[in-house]
């Protein structure tokens, strides 16, 4: 097929798929306004079933984001109850910080009150019928090895809890301002970089098993998948592990992918799977990281290998290559760019990897034997104290505030892209440079025959 009608008819593709999800979060968007304070009418009630796990907020509160499947609404003399087969749209609930509710959970909101946001106050939440049966294991599941990860972490338990299942409701407001004021906000975040570390250690231990390494590529793209679903399916998570799921269908067709191509298979994969949370600021972080390491990595690579070890160059490459992704998504929604996020993530990366490696072993350990917690825990507080100082290091560094207005933010942007653009461009055109020169060399220059004569 010619290559110019295969991208036309991607193209179309693209734009028909984003026709689709902003039509789906358009009617999901108008639904909800629906709902809202309109001619004396008011929401009541709603009943619907949790789509996540229920999230703690900055203010401690709790937040519910809820499939409604009927409302309930009122007026002077006048009740009405809407009902539907299937959920239509989804609202967002607040309220006090209560007891963590898995997803799926069945649950009926009363006595709501509008405002910025629904508000409804904890006794007037109640949760109606019982989990489906994947739903109670999954939440066993994740409660004993929450309860495993407190035990084998001690003081760092927090930490340990919000890096391998992600959630922060135990961890410090002061500590996760910290890695924001040093621009490592994403690290906390469960995302690719959390699940390849997981994915590694599970195919290390199914390769000593299995002993081949196709069937334990395959085991660790199970795991990846049983982390997911113990983990909660945001965003990010899904983007990696739709990426690996992509990767390996591609090998066993004998149709290997590009890293590109892989991303823009996850994007697709998520616009079906979740077409709501698609442009979300997570999943626009995720993505965007991920492009600006697929693009920029090798090249900053290539630059800093001459002044530093390999290690440390491929370390420090790919956390410039991910600032290079997410600085524009910064400076145009929060007006902030923080330079020495590059070298704290550079720092910090590799204590965030041993904390990972050591709290998942000693995790999955101590669930069987309680024991080691007296191994595991002073180590783990001893990293957590290392990640500490190093957080507060970036964090000491000041930001770069670009104002308010959104063409000041715009301009700084242009310049910030203007600047990666140069950095991938000058290799290439450095290469293409020199691949011109041996070219003329060819042409003007007559071959060497392989007695060491010359052939004219």
């Amino acid at each position: 097929m010619p290559q110019t009608l295969m991208i036309a008819g991607a193209l179309c593709f693209g734009l028909a798929m984003s026709a689709g999800v902003l039509r789906y979060q358009a009617q999901q968007g108008s639904m909800a306004q629906a709902v809202s304070l309109q001619g004396g009418v008011h929401l009541e009630a709603v009943e619907g079933v949790l789509v996540g796990d229920t999230q703690v907020t900055s203010k401690k509160n709790r937040r519910f984001d809820v499939s409604v499947q009927a409302a309930e609404f009122g007026a002077p003399g006048i009740k009405v109850r809407c009902e539907w087969k299937r959920a239509v749209f989804s609202l967002t609930l607040i309220t006090g910080a209560g007891e963590r509710m898995p997803a799926v959970t069945s649950i009926r909101a009363e006595r709501l009150k509008s405002g910025d946001f629904i508000w409804v106050d904890e006794r007037d939440l109640k949760v109606s019928g019982t989990l489906p049966l994947l739903a109670r294991l999954r939440a066993a599941i994740a409660a004993r090895f929450a309860s495993a990860l407190f035990a084998v972490a001690g003081r760092a338990g927090a930490l340990a809890h919000a890096l391998l299942l992600g959630v922060k409701d135990e961890l410090d407001t002061e500590f996760k301002g910290l890695f924001q004021s040093a621009g490592c906000a994403h690290m906390l975040a469960l995302s690719g970089q959390h699940l390849s570390i997981i994915c590694t250690l599970a195919a290390l231990a199914a390769k000593r098993v299995l002993h081949r390494e196709k069937l334990a590529r395959r085991a660790s793209l199970v795991f990846a998948w049983f982390f997911v679903w113990l983990a909660g399916p945001g965003p990010s998570l899904l983007r990696a592990v739709f990426m690996l799921t992509a990767a390996e269908v591609g090998r066993m067709l004998d149709r290997p992918q590009s890293s590109f191509a892989l991303l823009s298979l996850a994007s697709l994969m998520l616009a079906l799977f979740d077409p709501s949370s698609i442009t979300s600021l997570s999943s626009i972080y995720s993505f965007a990281a991920m492009a600006g390491l697929v693009l920029f990595a090798g090249r900053f690579d290539y630059a800093l290998r001459p002044y530093m070890p390999a290690q440390i160059s491929q370390a420090f490459a790919a956390s410039c290559a991910a600032v290079c992704g997410t600085a524009p998504v910064s400076i145009l929604v929060f007006g902030t760019f923080v330079p020495a996020g590059i070298l704290a993530a550079t720092i910090a990366a590799p204590v965030m990897l041993v904390f990972m490696w050591l709290g998942l072993g000693a995790g999955l350990i101590g669930v069987f034997l309680p024991i080691v917690a007296s191994v595991s825990a002073p180590l783990l507080g001893t990293l957590q104290d290392v990640l500490l100082a190093i957080l507060s290091f970036g964090a000491w560094f000041p930001a770069l505030q670009t104002g308010t207005g959104m063409v000041d933010r715009a301009l700084f942007c242009a310049g910030i892209v203007s600047i990666w653009v140069l950095i991938y461009a000058v290799p290439m055109l450095q290469w293409k440079k020199s691949r011109a020169q041996m070219q003329r060399m060819r042409l003007i220059l007559p071959s060497i025959s392989p007695w060491g004569g010359l052939s004219l």
